[in-house]
């Protein structure tokens, strides 16, 4: 399945033209439209950023190490294989992102996706990097994107608690890569046709598919 960055074209500065690179897996992709952006100003100062209600955890099953199959997991429940726990800790659709001074509004009546998520490294020891590009999620027709933005925390202790829906986010031209030992929180945001009910899949890795429902 390929992998590609969003389609859905959304407002930034400059009336800026650019073309978003598909990934390398096979079969190839169509080729990804051309997005046109233009500009937002925002008004000084900045709206307060609303953070997204964490919902209430759910008690972890026994932790069983399972393989990474076709059949996504319920997103009430972690997705585990030999090397990760991830949960998604929540998913969201909104009308507009705010980052690095711009406004971000989806065309065409779509929303962002916004998924928070809690990434456990069950073989610490040593420190990982995980790229951008293989944190993404398979769309209602069977394609899979990279975020348009996306954040990452990684707590000293890793018993802290930390909400992902205040992490601060980077458009996908600046996202730094993931760097954890053992625990790591990120906020990912894809632009998306907004379509209610919509049932996505969303993979981190090497890590079982999950199952997100916006309805």
């Amino acid at each position: 399945m390929n992998i590609k960055r969003s389609p859905i074209p959304f407002l930034i500065a400059m009336f800026t033209t650019i073309s978003l690179a598909c990934a390398g897996l096979s079969p190839a992709p169509t080729a990804a439209p051309e997005l046109i952006y233009t500009a937002t100003n925002i008004p000084n100062p900045l709206p307060t950023a609303t953070a997204t209600t964490k919902p209430t955890n759910t008690p972890r099953p026994t932790r069983t190490p399972i393989p990474a199959t076709a059949t996504a997991i319920p997103m009430d429940l972690p997705a585990i294989n030999a090397q990760y726990e991830v949960k998604v800790l929540y998913a969201a659709y909104f009308s507009k992102v705010f980052s690095g001074g711009f406004e971000y509004t989806p065309l065409y009546g779509g929303k962002f996706l916004d998924i928070g998520v809690q990434i456990k490294n069950l073989q610490p020891g040593s420190p990982l990097t995980i790229p951008w590009e293989n944190i993404y999620i398979i769309t209602p027709d069977n394609k899979a994107w990279y975020p348009n933005f996306g954040g990452s925390y990684s707590p000293q202790n890793k018993e802290e608690k930390f909400d992902p829906a205040t992490l601060f986010i980077y458009p996908e031209d600046v996202m730094e890569d993931i760097n954890f030992s053992e625990v790591v929180y990120i906020r990912g945001i894809w632009a998306t046709d907004g379509a209610k009910p919509a049932t996505y899949l969303f993979g981190f890795d090497t890590a079982p598919l999950i199952e997100v429902i916006i309805d």
